[in-house]
C-alpha cells in the first residue's frame, strides 16, 4: 500500500487550496493509498537555525511539530505540497517547513532517502497561469534537490473567492485524477 502525506499551507480551513489539496487526496485514498494531512497553520514549527546537523545526521535537533512530519515524509511515497501564492511565493507555513527540509539531503547534496513523487497544489488570485511560474520552477528545482520529484501540478487561477475551487469541476477532476494516478 502506497503512502501519502500531504501538507496544507493555508490560513484558510475551507478555502481554494484546501478543497485542491483534499481532492487529491481523496484520489490517493480511492486508489488504495495509506494518507495522512498536516494544516501547517496548525503546527508549531520553529524556523530554521541553520546549524547544519541535519546535513550530517539526516535529521533536525530542534524539537517541535516538525520531527514528526519529517518522518512521514521519508516514509511516504508521495508527498503533497499545497499553497495559496503569497508574494510570488508559497505562504511562510509553508516555506517555514521547506527550510527544514535539509535533512533529507546529504552534505554533499545528495538526497538521503529514497525519491518521493510530490504533487505540487497552488491557488492564487491572479487569472494569468503563466503568471508565477518562474517561482513554481524554483520551487520545482529546490525540491528537487531534497529527492521530491514533481509529478504534477495543480493550479487554480483567478481564485480570490474562496470557494472557486470548489466551483471548478473541470480543477476538482484534475485533483482528484492526479490523487488517484499515485
Amino acid at each position: 500500500m502506497k503512502k501519502v502525506v500531504a501538507f496544507m499551507g493555508s490560513p484558510r480551513k475551507n478555502g481554494n487550496t484546501v478543497t485542491l489539496v483534499k481532492e487529491v487526496i481523496r484520489g490517493a485514498q480511492d486508489a488504495g493509498a495509506e494518507t495522512t494531512i498536516f494544516n501547517l497553520y496548525d503546527m508549531n514549527i520553529k524556523p530554521c537555525q541553520g546549524c547544519l546537523a541535519c546535513r550530517k545526521t539526516g535529521h533536525c535537533v530542534m524539537q517541535d511539530d516538525f520531527q514528526n512530519m519529517f518522518n512521514y515524509i521519508i516514509d511516504a511515497d508521495v508527498v503533497v505540497f499545497g499553497s495559496p501564492v503569497y508574494l510570488w511565493h508559497v505562504s511562510a507555513q509553508m516555506k517555514l517547513l521547506w527550510d527544514r527540509l535539509c535533512g533529507l539531503f546529504d552534505e554533499n547534496h545528495k538526497p538521503r532517502y529514497a525519491v518521493k513523487n510530490l504533487i505540487m497544489v497552488y491557488s492564487q488570485g491572479n487569472p494569468n497561469a503563466q503568471a508565477f511560474q518562474t517561482s513554481f520552477q524554483t520551487n520545482e528545482s529546490m525540491l528537487k534537490m531534497f529527492g521530491l520529484n514533481v509529478v504534477n501540478t495543480i493550479l487554480l487561477t483567478g481564485g480570490n473567492n474562496p470557494s472557486t475551487a470548489a466551483n471548478n469541476n473541470e480543477l476538482l477532476v484534475k485533483a482528484y485524477e492526479a490523487g488517484k494516478a499515485i
